[in-house]
């Protein structure tokens, strides 16, 4: 595979990864939406509850796939380039910075649904805070 391929289909794949990450967005937005409802309502019924609380827990679930997927490409993309570069002996600056910012290796990368601690920190609010909404109730003492 030549450079030009690698950067090729790493481009490509971080678009279909965006353009999956916008729609899963969209869900965790429509769970918020409905945590707010649920919240609102106050007396929901459990099984509203448990349906929206699974609802919005698969939707990050799918987010933090998205992720990973972004993440693994990432890899897959600095490895290939380890791996002309070792049989080539030489790539461009750019790919030479790729392989270098990612560690880029020869041993081909594995997909982990834990990320980056950013990623990990920001699926962790978003699940609290959806599901707060949804088995919370008020602070007023009234």
């Amino acid at each position: 595979m030549s450079e030009f391929e690698i950067w090729s289909t790493l481009n490509s794949g971080l678009a279909m990864n965006g353009l999956f990450l916008i729609g899963f967005s969209f869900l965790a937005w429509f769970s918020g939406r409905a945590s707010v409802i649920m919240h609102e309502k106050g007396n929901a019924n459990l099984f509203g509850k448990i349906v929206v609380s699974a609802f919005s827990l698969t939707s990050l679930w799918y987010i933090n796939m998205q992720f990973s997927y972004v993440s693994l490409g990432i890899s897959s993309a600095s490895h290939s380039m380890a791996v002309l570069k070792d049989e080539t002996g030489a790539v461009s600056a750019r790919g030479q910075s790729l392989i270098d910012n990612f560690g880029g290796s020869t041993e081909v990368p594995t997909f982990s649904l834990i990320n980056e601690p950013a990623g990990l920190i920001l699926i962790i609010s978003l699940a609290l805070c959806l599901l707060s909404g949804i088995w919370m109730g008020d602070s007023n003492n009234d």
